[in-house]
């Protein structure tokens, strides 16, 4: 297939995505009750969400604007054999890694996550179905990963020990743990700090988009964006998020750690940038430089910086975390060049 060919099937793709939010039947479409049986913390809102954000995306205009900052090959010098292990932290988490392999003309072969095999699988299906070459199609196991020219492997940071030592004679791109945070500048609106809680609470925190952290000014006062945080107070009814934050709860007040307990959440003051399920760090600062300097040096280990403040840098505004484009790669780490490096 040359590229514009395999754009096409990438767009029919993302049409399907928006059609199963509006008919849960839709090609084949295992089911949103399926789903969340298999995996509980895959509900229905965020998989859909999921679907809705990638529909967004893989239109033919937005693609081709994607890959014109590339020259990708109709017909490929060299044919590589790229091995995926996928994470399955949230839902479709590891579509953009299968996208660009895709694209590239790569031979994929992918090691679905136990946890997004049913989801991804029904994705993989449609690319393979709309594929006439054999030699194209998207091969998945369960077993170890073999047979293959380059890897792209995410997992977390004891797995990914492993993969530097299994894959190291590969070429390869490996993704461990990240975190994501946000800087209070005391200035936000509710509005602001409602989008804030999209980036927290959106897939219960499991993703490394998600905020675990913030820094806030000294003396910053948190009821405003308690309110503001109320727009997930439903999460506490999940059985699964609710286990994790009563277990949270009863560690800190056995501990007697001073925390605020927004309901849905507990706040507590940590210099960790992760934080469990149900629980947000929080660390005062003094100026903006104090706070890029803390950033530049934990950099390896932030996929995310959200902050209202233009002068904290590399920062997106509140709500963005979860609508990345197709060229904010995980990692910054430019997956199309990586591939493309591999023919040369």
């Amino acid at each position: 297939m040359i590229v514009s060919e395999r754009i096409k099937i990438l767009s029919e793709l993302g049409n399907n995505f928006a059609q199963v939010c509006k008919n849960n039947s839709f090609k084949n479409f295992p089911g949103f009750n399926k789903i969340e049986i298999h995996n509980p913390w895959f509900i229905e809102d965020n998989v859909k969400f999921a679907l809705k954000e990638w529909s967004k995306l893989l239109k033919p205009e937005i693609l081709n604007e994607w890959l014109s900052a590339y020259q990708i090959p109709d017909k490929n010098n060299k044919n590589i054999k790229l091995g995926i292990i996928s994470a399955g932290n949230i839902p479709l988490v590891g579509l953009h890694d299968l996208i660009c392999g895709f694209i590239c003309g790569a031979q994929l072969k992918v090691k679905l996550s136990s946890k997004d095999n049913i989801l991804m699988k029904w994705v993989i299906d449609i690319i393979n179905n709309s594929i006439i070459d054999q030699s194209d199609k998207i091969i998945t196991t369960e077993e170890r990963l073999k047979d293959f020219d380059a890897i792209i492997a995410t997992g977390s940071n004891n797995t990914n020990r492993y993969f530097e030592y299994y894959f190291g004679d590969y070429p390869k791109i490996l993704r461990h743990n990240r975190n994501s945070v946000a800087i209070i500048t005391g200035n936000e609106t509710k509005q602001e700090l409602e989008l804030l809680a999209d980036d927290v609470f959106r897939y219960f925190g499991l993703g490394c988009r998600n905020v675990s952290a913030l820094f806030v000014p000294k003396d910053y006062n948190f009821d405003l964006m308690g309110q503001a945080f109320q727009k997930y107070l439903s999460l506490a009814d999940n059985n699964k998020y609710a286990n994790n934050l009563i277990y949270q709860y009863t560690i800190i007040s056995m501990n007697q750690m001073v925390h605020i307990n927004f309901g849905n959440c507990l706040l507590v003051e940590n210099s960790n940038l992760y934080s469990p399920i149900s629980v947000l760090h929080y660390n005062y600062y003094k100026n903006t430089n104090d706070v890029n300097t803390l950033l530049a040096h934990n950099r390896e280990n932030i996929q995310c910086i959200v902050s209202i403040n233009d002068k904290i840098k590399k920062s997106i505004q509140p709500g963005q975390t979860q609508q990345p484009k197709l060229n904010e790669y995980a990692d910054n780490i430019d997956t199309i060049k990586f591939l493309l490096n591999l023919q040369l």
